[in-house]
């Protein structure tokens, strides 16, 4: 057996916290084949609808089918969405006992209008304002009575108002704190795996961050680049600014997703990792970040050294864009997918 597949086999031993923003994906599948009269627009004759756990909720679901245990911290409302969104997180065997229902929040919904595999429209709706003080307190006092009883926490910020400033130094506090304290009593591990997937990655500098994940975009709103340095291409600039990136994110790994040309990660004293993708549909990698972000996060916490466990992230990212919708990869199909790279090999 392969390290790769070695550190696979030992998913189901952990257990993981994702705290962030949970999403109703909705996908509503048709045929478009004529425009309307009134305007040229597509007109589509919908056939089905499916409902299926998105952003912060994908992650987990993620965690989940790699044979993880995994506990969702999050906040919806008290509505349909919110409903079909919990009724999903359990079928997949979430544990969602500390999410919240907020009745003065709507539930966060990207709904997607799709022809097969083309998206033609999408659109959202669901509260992105700033959770109110005593949700942050639920949230916060959830997290300093159990945050040292997983192996790992994945934080899932899309900016839509679950991860305040309280919240974050809370989670820098829990991350910080001397294992000597009365808080490690009777707690079953010190959460020693700290990933972040967010859009504003500066708010989480100081948190001594195990590994980030952001994308090209995010890192161009961390480092503004020259006109000059415009010229250069993705990667090109990306390995470039190594140094200026882990110093921007203060993480300990940065994972830069580049989506069909694959990642680079990035560590202090060592020469960036390039991975490699094939080429997809862009409508396929439709939640490959949170598969991304949950796979690399299970492998730092089983034990994966940076470049394993971003290259097992970068091959269960992969599996997921072979599929439609918002998909997920399981432990089985990585480890087949491993294994048939070892027979090709």
């Amino acid at each position: 057996m392969s390290n790769l597949s070695r550190i696979v086999e030992k998913f189901s031993d952990l257990r993981v916290l994702v705290i962030g923003e949970a999403i109703l994906d909705r996908y509503l599948y048709g045929c478009a084949n004529r425009f309307c009269q009134e305007t040229p627009v597509p007109v589509v004759t919908l056939s089905h609808c499916e409902n299926q756990p998105g952003g912060a909720a994908n992650t987990a679901v993620n965690i989940r089918s790699l044979g993880t245990q995994v506990t969702l911290l999050s906040v919806v409302g008290n509505d349909e969405e919110g409903r079909l969104l919990q009724r999903a997180l359990l079928d997949h065997q979430i544990d969602i006992d500390p999410m919240l229902v907020a009745s003065d929040r709507t539930t966060l919904t990207k709904q997607r209008v799709m022809d097969e595999d083309r998206l033609l429209l999408r659109f959202d709706q669901g509260t992105t304002n700033t959770i109110t003080a005593s949700l942050e307190h639920e949230i916060i006092h959830y997290l300093t009575q159990h945050f040292y009883d997983y192996d790992a926490v994945i934080v899932s910020d899309y900016g839509y108002g679950i991860l305040t400033s309280g919240v974050i130094d809370a989670i820098g506090t829990l991350r910080n704190i001397e294992p000597t304290s009365p808080q490690f009593q009777h707690s079953k591990t010190l959460s020693k795996t700290l990933v972040v997937d967010a859009k504003a990655l500066e708010r989480y500098k100081t948190l001594n961050v195990t590994a980030v994940k952001p994308n090209y975009e995010q890192v161009t709103q961390l480092l503004p680049q020259t006109s000059s340095e415009r010229d250069l291409s993705r990667v090109d600039w990306i390995i470039a600014q190594t140094a200026q990136i882990l110093a921007a994110t203060g993480a300990q790994m940065v994972a830069v997703t580049l989506d069909q040309e694959g990642a680079i990660i990035l560590q202090p004293q060592t020469s960036p990792h390039r991975i490699y993708a094939n080429p997809v549909c862009p409508t396929r990698t439709i939640g490959a970040g949170d598969t991304f972000t949950a796979t690399l996060a299970i492998a730092l916490a089983a034990g994966a050294s940076p470049t394993d466990a971003a290259e097992l992230a970068a091959a269960a990212a992969a599996l997921v864009v072979s599929k439609t919708g918002t998909s997920i990869c399981t432990a089985e199909e990585l480890l087949a997918h491993l294994s048939s790279v070892v027979h090709s090999a």
